[in-house]
């Protein structure tokens, strides 16, 4: 149970003591007003954090949206036989040992009633507390889900412009007509030319499933590429690499360099 769970029980134990003290106490004296708070915080703590504990317990067991049944059965019975022990305890506290009553009419009379009431009043207040929890679960799975379909689209989004790019009809299109003057201008420039494509397209295929490559993979790459253009521009372009030797094994995005 977590601090804000306790502030709020400390709150409800002094409100409800104050409630008891005001209109239930006949005689009204500071030696009373302590006597009350100490039996209120008695019902307020034991009750509240066995419920909480059990709660606890089964949240971390069973989920209520993948095991619902289990998580709701569980549930009612833990729940059932806890607060009905806990309230036993709390009364026999109260009625037999603070104010010495006798024991033999424990479950009869004036207290037989109280503990019935008490039971109903603890097993509806667990009811209400369960019944949030599941309300929280859910909504949390969904925004979960929701996120989680956010993030997938972006991602085949991102996937798909990413095939596009290193698919550009652009660059494909340049290279078949630099290829195709090379032909007859520099037939062994054209055979290290289209040699230099098929590692490109290789390149983006064996690593269009991978999240990360090595630096070294991809300056190798990154290196292809710049002779292709190069060739294509000549003299108009010129590419000069320095990487740190404990850089190389590295990791980067494939075809981001």
């Amino acid at each position: 149970m977590n601090r804000k769970s306790l502030i709020i029980i400390s709150w409800i134990t002094f409100f409800s003591e104050t409630v008891i003290f005001v209109f239930f106490t006949p005689v009204k004296t500071f030696q009373d007003y302590l006597v009350t708070m100490l039996i209120s915080g008695l019902y307020s703590f034991t009750i509240a954090i066995g419920n909480g504990w059990v709660n606890d317990y089964l949240n971390k067991k069973y989920s209520w949206v993948e095991d619902t049944r289990k998580r709701t059965f569980f549930g009612v019975v833990g729940t059932l036989l806890v607060n009905v022990i806990l309230v036993f305890f709390c009364n026999y506290v109260n009625f037999i040992i603070f104010q010495k009553r006798d024991s033999a009419e424990f479950f009869s009379g004036a207290m037989g009633i109280s503990n019935w009431l008490t039971i109903n009043v603890a097993l509806l207040i667990s009811a209400i507390l369960h019944a949030k929890g599941f309300v929280e679960a859910w909504k949390s799975s969904t925004k979960q889900e929701v996120v989680q379909q956010k993030l997938i689209a972006k991602s085949a989004n991102a996937q798909f412009e990413s095939l596009k790019n290193q698919l550009d009809p652009h660059f494909l299109f340049n290279s078949l007509n630099v290829l195709s003057a090379l032909i007859d201008e520099n037939p062994d420039q054209a055979q290290r030319f289209t040699a230099s494509m098929s590692k490109i397209y290789r390149y983006v295929l064996e690593q269009k499933d991978k999240e990360l490559v090595t630096v070294e993979e991809e300056l190798n790459f990154a290196k292809t590429y710049s002779d292709l253009l190069k060739t294509r521009f000549e003299d108009s372009v010129s590419f000069e690499f320095k990487v740190n030797e404990k850089d190389l094994k590295s990791y980067v995005v494939p075809l981001s360099l």
